[in-house]
């Protein structure tokens, strides 16, 4: 039986009216739930159903601190905030769960009073209001009653017998001015229960940030009203959320219910940039921003509505690892790094071999080390630090805040089950949507092999494989890159270029083979700049997707993910359990780049013989006919 959808119910049980009063409080409401065979939901919306079968009540009960349970605005003027704030008696709200289920989601409203015996005559446009949730020593940023639907908290997760305490302070605005002259204003607290309501990720994250604080598990660390998730890899797997194709972990809840988050594998592996800040301008660079902003921030779905687009990142100069930066160098951006201390916090309750965030690849952070080193991980999990200019190119693991109040639309938040969030990329249609309708970064059964899709260019879909190429005894194949740093001029098997394109994809099932199509690797020459490899003029003025793009390019089936590429890095378990891997793209006439067993990209002569991993580009007919596109669900397609 289809489950019908949910509606909320709004209860009022108790009423006490001063006509000499002008805002009233009303004290108990109900929850009822319905029962649909052996499976239950709370009505969420007044739409009808005809599948009610039980109905059970529970009770949310108001208490309020004075005996009348009324705010006198007797005879009071308009007031500014502050003013407001400080002359304005709080009236102490307890809401507890007296019920016997739990409240997943209540909104609690100031709503306008009009009965037989009182008219509101003031609009609630002139009708300011804070509230404070501890104690009544700090309050949030004061509000006009109407900005938000008259909702003036909303609260989740009420579990039977529990309570929370709102301090709520209401005046009258100061621009109300003659407009509140022989006005009145009467209003209720009302409160609308949920179950089953979007809830917000932040509630959820906390709520298993507290079931899994047990014993030998440590899980957070607070700091300056900051929640970061702290603690093994072990006691940490319930902050995982699957986003716009890429898995990412929850790192830190802040107090306005932001969340920061990083992906759990590195997206690619480049120099950080010609120096050690995080920051782009006409004059100079830094690559790992302008990759984060530009390539990377392009692959976000619906990023403009999910994540915060004017982030702070704190990119301040520290030597210790475990001292927080002062804020003297902050740069706005979308998308950053995970800061030096940050990295930090997240294995505080632990060291830095054990904490959740080590995948035992090398990644870039932040801060600046000094003026010549950036702070980075190690194989190990160490904060280390690396020359940005002339050093190594190691792995890239974004990082993200997303908005408050971002719901959750499914998983339980484990690695197998990840979080899904409201708003992100619309599940798939069996047999009717396209294979490029989709987002990078999500997986793709091709030929029985695991694939992640790159990108869509000229309604192509390119998918690089997530594994080497192995023998029939599973053991990884290396071979040359070519016989010249070009990608394409090799003549044999001992060639990646000729043996992918003849023996590799000769192997292919014709099911699978008709759905190929040639596509265009970009092969440009670059020793630093990532753009180099696919722009003709790489510029910190440029983005990759607007480029003139370069001459050197090869026309195939099957080519190598490209330097600077989406999943162009190690995808496996960690240091020393996967290859070294070639890429594309030549870093100089004598080297090509190639992405070490430890996560970080350097240069070879193509006579060294490294393993591979494939890309290949598909039809744009090709349609998907089962998955999510998840790892553990890929989406099997078809023509």
């Amino acid at each position: 039986m289809e489950e019908p959808k949910l509606i909320k119910k709004r209860g009022i049980t108790d009423a006490v009216i001063n006509k000499q009063r002008k805002i009233l409080i009303i004290a108990i409401f109900c929850v009822i739930t319905l029962f649909i065979s052996t499976s239950y939901a709370l009505l969420t919306n007044f739409d009808k159903t005809d599948n009610v079968v039980v109905f059970q009540t529970g009770n949310l009960n108001m208490s309020v601190n004075n005996t009348e349970g009324l705010i006198n605005l007797n005879n009071k003027l308009p007031e500014s905030d502050t003013d407001g704030l400080a002359n304005a008696t709080p009236i102490v709200l307890t809401l507890t769960n007296t019920g016997t289920i739990l409240i997943e989601g209540f909104d609690v409203k100031l709503v306008s009073e009009n009965s037989t015996t009182n008219v509101s005559t003031l609009s609630e446009d002139y009708i300011k209001y804070a509230i404070s949730l501890d104690n009544g020593n700090t309050y949030q940023t004061p509000s006009i009653l109407s900005s938000n639907d008259n909702i003036i908290y909303s609260g989740y997760n009420l579990a039977v017998d529990a309570s929370v305490t709102i301090y709520l302070k209401v005046w009258i605005d100061e621009n109300a001015g003659n407009n509140a002259i022989n006005k009145t204003y009467y209003g209720s607290i009302q409160v609308d229960l949920y179950q089953k309501k979007d809830l917000p990720l932040s509630e959820s994250i906390k709520a298993d940030i507290v079931a899994n604080n047990t014993g030998s598990c440590k899980t957070y660390v607070e700091e300056d009203g900051i929640t970061y998730i702290s603690g093994t890899k072990d006691c940490i797997d319930f902050n995982y959320v699957w986003y716009s194709g890429k898995l990412w972990r929850i790192t830190a809840i802040y107090p306005d219910g932001t969340m920061k988050m990083i992906t759990d594998d590195a997206i690619t592996a480049i120099r950080y940039g010609s120096d050690v800040n995080f920051y782009t301008d006409a004059s100079n660079s830094s690559y790992m921003y302008q990759w984060l902003n530009e390539d990377f921030l392009s692959t976000l779905y619906n990023y403009e509505n999910i994540i915060v687009t004017d982030a702070i990142w704190n990119a301040t100069q520290t030597s210790s690892v475990s001292t927080k930066p002062a804020e003297t160098t902050l740069v706005t951006a979308p998308v950053g790094l995970l800061n030096s201390y940050e990295y930090y916090k997240s294995y505080e309750n632990t060291d830095s071999y054990d904490g959740y965030l080590n995948n035992g690849y090398l990644w870039w952070l932040l801060t600046p080390y000094s003026s010549s080193y950036v702070w980075d991980v190690d194989g190990i999990g160490d904060a280390t630090s690396t020359s940005p200019p002339s050093g190594i190119a190691n792995g890239a693991r974004p990082s993200i805040n997303l908005q408050s109040g971002i719901a959750i639309s499914g998983g339980t938040g484990t690695s197998e089950d990840p979080y899904t969030i409201s708003g992100d990329k619309e599940t798939v249609t069996a047999g009717t949507t396209l294979l490029n309708t989709r987002t990078s970064g999500e997986y793709v059964n091709f030929d029985g092999e695991l694939y992640r899709i790159v990108g869509i260019e000229n309604n192509t879909t390119k998918l690089n494989k997530m594994d080497y190429v192995r023998d029939e005894s599973d053991t990884v194949i290396e071979k040359n890159f070519s016989s010249s740093t070009t990608f394409g001029s090799g003549t044999s098997d001992t060639y990646w270029d000729y043996y992918l394109n003849n023996t590799w994809y000769n192997s292919i099932s014709e099911t699978y083979k008709n759905m190929l199509v040639e596509g265009t690797y970009y092969s440009g020459t670059t020793s630093s700049n990532y753009k180099g490899a696919i722009c003709a003029t790489a510029s910190n003025t440029v983005t990759t997707a607007n480029c003139a793009k370069t001459t050197s390019i090869w026309t195939g089936y099957v080519g190598l993910p490209r330097y600077g590429e989406m999943f162009a890095s190690q995808q496996g378990s960690g240091y020393s359990t996967s290859e070294y891997m070639w890429l594309i793209t030549p870093y100089s006439s004598s080297h090509v780049w190639y992405v070490y067993s430890s996560g970080y990209a350097l240069s070879d002569p193509p006579s060294d013989a490294f393993g591979a991993r494939p890309s290949i580009n598909l039809s744009s007919a090709v349609k998907i006919t089962g998955g999510t596109g998840l790892k553990n669900d890929p989406f099997e397609i078809s023509m």
